[in-house]
């Protein structure tokens, strides 16, 4: 009897201490079950996907978008004046056109005709304070000064268009419109005249300066002046917008500097007692043109 006890005693204490070792391993199981099976649910469906391609892969930005520019002529019309001259400042009639080789590259030809010249403020500060008689011969009378001075007749370019920026705003909320902001670049002709069309024009040596050895002192009057005459070859840059009022009409502003050699005072101004050619410098001259323009086809086309 008490050999049989023990024996079922040492059977039972063995059991016991089994049992953990083999509820360690069935848990340890299940969790690694556990995560295989997480991680096929994850794996697979990413794997697929990565194999698909996106119906956007190679979509343009915007779909269906009016191209108001690519492949469309552009005429129109308007007026502008400049803004920076020193004596006249010139107003224009201008005339453009134009045509828009993609949606962002154009190449456009524009004239603008002088319709009057208005005399600046700095124009009579500067005539106020001459004589009729002056004391020095280089010092021009008032009819002398003003008669020598520039004004410009027209002005013509030629010039290539970048259009980076275009877009639609709103206004208020209520009234939307499309527009694109450019910059451009190009050869320039400016036409300029004296004030008095008859006054002695400029030229490579002025023919009422003393000729050496005589002293330049004795110069007439006449010799410190020349009326810049003629058309002027520059270069013609600037920014400009279109702000559409629908597919086929637009405002057009456009801010301009034509780069030419001037003497816009027709007076000595190298100092070398005469006036001739050798005082033209590079002058700037900056102008503001709105013109109202047309698209033709009047149709644009839309993107896909």
């Amino acid at each position: 009897m008490n050999m049989n006890a023990d024996l079922n005693l040492n059977v039972t204490r063995r059991s016991e201490k089994d049992m953990p070792m083999t509820t360690t391993n069935r848990n340890s199981f299940h969790r690694r079950l556990a995560f295989f099976v997480a991680l096929a649910v994850t794996a697979v469906p990413l794997a697929a996907q990565a194999q698909r391609k996106s119906p956007l892969a190679d979509a343009p930005a915007i779909r269906k978008r009016y191209e108001l520019r690519a492949t469309r002529l552009e005429v129109g019309a308007g007026f502008g004046t400049t803004i920076n001259q020193d004596f006249y400042h010139t107003m224009f009639f201008n005339l453009k056109a134009g045509f828009h080789l993609t949606d962002w590259l154009a190449i456009s030809a524009f004239g603008s005709f002088a319709v009057a010249n208005i005399a600046t403020t700095y124009q009579g500060n500067i005539t106020s304070t001459l004589n009729d008689t002056p004391p020095i011969a280089s010092e021009p009378t008032k009819n002398d000064a003003i008669n020598s001075m520039q004004k410009i007749n027209n002005m013509f370019g030629a010039q290539i268009e970048l259009a980076p920026f275009s877009g639609k705003y709103s206004l208020f909320g209520k009234l939307f419109a499309n527009y694109d902001f450019y910059i451009f670049a190009g050869p320039g002709l400016i036409g300029v005249a004296p004030t008095d069309a008859g006054f002695q024009p400029c030229m490579s040596t002025n023919p009422n300066a003393v000729p050496p050895p005589m002293p330049a002192t004795n110069n007439p009057p006449s010799a410190y002046s020349c009326g810049v005459t003629g058309t002027k070859f520059g270069g013609n840059f600037g920014l400009g917008l279109h702000s559409y009022f629908n597919h086929w009409m637009a405002l057009n502003v456009e801010l301009r500097d034509i780069l030419a050699q001037l003497n816009p005072s027709g007076r000595d101004t190298n100092v070398d007692l005469q006036a001739n050619n050798s005082d033209l410098t590079w002058t700037h001259t900056v102008s503001l043109a709105a013109n109202l323009v047309f698209y033709l086809p009047a149709t644009p086309s839309i993107s896909p």
